[in-house]
């Protein structure tokens, strides 16, 4: 098979690459590296603005599946830049699903699960992601826009909306909590935990999300949450990190309206239900966060 990776060079595109080719498939990546090194290894690498590479849609027209995973990355960017964000990421979109369109091709999108607002979580529940007052929204509206722009194309598609997928050289550069509090807890800086600390949330090693995507991929057309289920607190998580990296640092608590602007929200419990890709996929999560953090550190 021949896998076309736009945005390849990310976090999940370095480790979905260096799984499709010790599967044996062929491997061709588009990223400009803006937020991220090139890749290594047997593939073919073209380090260009994907909206502005010219052979874009031959490499879409020759590929057996396109997996879109370009985009603006990182609550730290987006919420510093809502309209960059919200413009880039829209501005992908029309160039990619206008080719995968023409051609046919399976598209497989990693959306966020940002588009569900404050919830709830199920991919068959209506959506309400806020108010343009509040920018925080700007980058959920590009995914959920890029959502519909997928599904209407005609062409065959999945559809992933991703919950906190960590693990391995993930960077701290763009505001991800675990990759953060970890960077922290080894150099013994103060663990900084964003608001009061009582958010939920729930982390998915990266490995049990691509063995959940690559299993979908083989299946039926439409909108999956990737994840894990078990929820814990940033509060708990700060605490875990530090008791396994065996740490000096202190825990300290910092008002979000001292870390990001006024219009950045925050989401107080984020948890994907995953009743419809259970019903798909045999699937049971096998990294807990003591191995998510251990496999990190």
């Amino acid at each position: 098979m021949k896998y076309l990776l736009l945005g390849g060079a990310g976090f999940i595109g370095k480790h979905l690459t260096k799984r499709l080719i010790d599967q044996g498939h062929s491997v061709a990546i588009v990223d400009n590296c803006s937020t991220s090194s090139p890749p290594v290894g047997d593939v073919t690498f073209f380090k260009e603005n994907i909206t502005q590479f010219e052979k874009l849609d031959y490499l879409i027209e020759t590929s057996d599946v396109v997996y879109f995973l370009a985009g603006s990355v990182g609550v730290k960017y987006i919420v510093e830049n809502p309209f960059l964000t919200l413009m880039n990421n829209i501005e992908l979109a029309q160039k990619v699903v206008n080719s995968v369109s023409k051609h046919k091709k399976l598209i497989i999108f990693t959306s966020t699960s940002e588009v569900y607002g404050n919830g709830p979580f199920s991919e068959t529940n209506s959506l309400e992601i806020g108010c343009p007052d509040n920018l925080r929204w700007s980058y959920a509206s590009a995914k959920l826009t890029t959502e519909f722009m997928i599904a209407s194309s005609g062409c065959p598609y999945r559809i992933l909306r991703l919950f906190n997928v960590v693990g391995p050289g993930q960077l701290s550069d763009y505001g991800m909590v675990l990759p953060r509090f970890i960077q922290a807890a080894k150099n013994n800086q103060d663990i900084v935990v964003h608001g009061d600390g009582d958010q939920y949330r729930a982390f998915c090693h990266v490995n049990d999300a691509l063995d959940m995507m690559q299993q979908i991929e083989k299946k039926e057309n439409g909108i999956y949450n990737i994840g894990n289920n078990i929820p814990i607190t940033i509060l708990e998580l700060a605490e875990i990190v530090k008791n396994i990296m065996n740490s000096n640092s202190k825990i300290i608590k910092k008002p979000l309206n001292e870390v990001y602007t006024k219009n950045s929200g925050d989401i107080h419990k984020r948890l994907p239900d995953l009743t419809k890709i259970k019903g798909v996929i045999n699937y049971e999560i096998k990294y807990t966060i003591e191995d998510i953090v251990r496999d990190m550190k």
